[in-house]
């Protein structure tokens, strides 16, 4: 009885790691079948149809075996060690902040008449506004992560993968993963509560309902695919939706593709600020960040330098400002 409180916290703990690891693992099946049909429907032979053939197309050897795909294997196992159960304890939830902000607007401003009562009305409306909300701010997020010279610091591993496999989405560097993310969260918790308070309603079960559906569906249809390495296309829903061949153009070094289609699910933003890049048929591109870094010279090729030169590169920055900004204050001085 005595280690049964400590193996509990434990498997409490990991218990984030574990979900994430179940979508993962339901998610290969997903994946090597949208590839292989992505292949069928291109006219390409999956030779013979062979069950070995068709692993070497959704599984490609020289891919998996780059360097880049390496490193994006083992930072994806250091996640579900170390991040995702620390993303479980202390990640904000978004639903709960928009409770929160509605109680206090309450608190401040007095109650407000209940102007919806069908519950099908309040779900609809709570979530439209929390999706929308959260999307919005996390297109801006990643906006700036490319714009801003600081944030691009730390966003920067995640682009200099040469390889896109199912493992590329955690790609992340810890600060980026940790901070980054929780962004949209608050934003849209926070939008989502000053909605809660104009209507006069509280969060409806089925809005948290619908919100983990569609975390679920979204796992599997945005962020899994996304980082294919065919590029499959849903056709006009380009425009609207974020399909595996728009992030692939996210990921491409060439100069036309650079900083476009930063959606996180719904391209429209993209539309609305000038950043969408519908490819040609048939057009070409390579992955990685610029031909500077890129091969050999690629610094995150080791795990070791996928943490560390962020680090480098800041430190390098703020010593080229120092003497700029000592010289300045002598003359002010003198």
């Amino acid at each position: 009885m005595t280690d049964a409180t400590p193996w509990s916290a434990i498997a409490d703990f990991y218990q984030p790691t574990l979900e994430i690891v179940k979508l993962w693992m339901w998610g290969l099946p997903l994946f090597a079948a949208i590839i292989a049909i992505s292949f069928m429907l291109s006219g390409k032979r999956l030779r013979g149809l062979s069950w070995k053939g068709m692993i070497d197309v959704v599984f490609p050897r020289d891919l998996h075996a780059h360097p880049s795909a390496r490193v994006d294997r083992w930072n994806a196992i250091i996640l579900f060690v170390i991040g995702f159960p620390l993303v479980g304890l202390f990640a904000l939830n978004g639903l709960a902040i928009a409770s929160n902000v509605a109680g206090v607007m309450t608190g401040h401003f007095g109650a407000v008449p209940q102007l919806l009562q069908a519950g099908w009305a309040i779900v609809l409306l709570q979530f439209s506004v929390f999706f929308l909300a959260t999307d919005f701010a996390g297109y801006w997020v990643h906006y700036w992560c490319h714009t801003n010279p600081f944030l691009w610091t730390l966003h920067k591993p995640h682009h200099t993968a040469e390889t896109l496999t199912p493992w590329t989405l955690y790609r992340q560097h810890p600060i980026e993963f940790f901070v980054l993310n929780a962004i949209p969260a608050v934003f849209g918790g926070a939008v989502t509560g000053i909605a809660l308070y104009a209507t006069g309603t509280a969060m409806h079960p089925g809005t948290v309902a619908c919100v983990g559906i569609l975390s679920y569906v979204l796992f599997f249809l945005i962020d899994f695919l996304s980082h294919a390495h065919v590029p499959v296309s849903y056709g006009w829903l380009n425009r609207i939706v974020l399909a595996p061949v728009m992030h692939n153009i996210h990921h491409s070094m060439e100069l036309q593709h650079r900083d476009k289609n930063n959606a996180v699910v719904l391209t429209l933003w993209d539309w609305m600020f000038g950043t969408l890049y519908l490819p040609a048929k048939n057009e070409k591109w390579r992955w990685g960040v610029n031909e500077e870094e890129y091969g050999p010279t690629n610094p995150h090729n080791t795990l070791k330098g996928f943490y560390a030169e962020p680090f480098v590169a800041v430190g390098k920055s703020v010593s080229r400002l120092l003497p700029h900004r000592a010289r300045k204050s002598a003359g002010d001085r003198g």
